[in-house]
């Protein structure tokens, strides 16, 4: 598995949270984006409902549910 320094950010049509460092990591066996718990939390998202793929940003009320988009698959 190769890893490398990136910046990432969270982009809605209506809001956006700050960048933030992660590491990338090209699995040969994942074929969609895996997030771990503490940078889903630097983000700043809440996960409502993950089967569903309901989430918000945590600065939003918790009436305000966003959808995933669709997966992308990179094989």
């Amino acid at each position: 598995m190769a890893s490398r320094a990136v910046k990432i950010k969270v982009v809605a049509p209506d809001a956006d949270t700050q960048y933030i460092d992660a590491d990338a990591v090209v699995s040969p066996i994942a074929d969609e984006v895996l997030l771990s718990d503490k940078m889903i939390s630097e983000l700043g998202l809440a996960l409502e409902d993950v089967g569903k793929g309901h989430w918000r940003f945590m600065w939003e009320p918790k009436e305000r549910v966003r959808r995933s988009e669709p997966p992308k698959y990179w094989r």
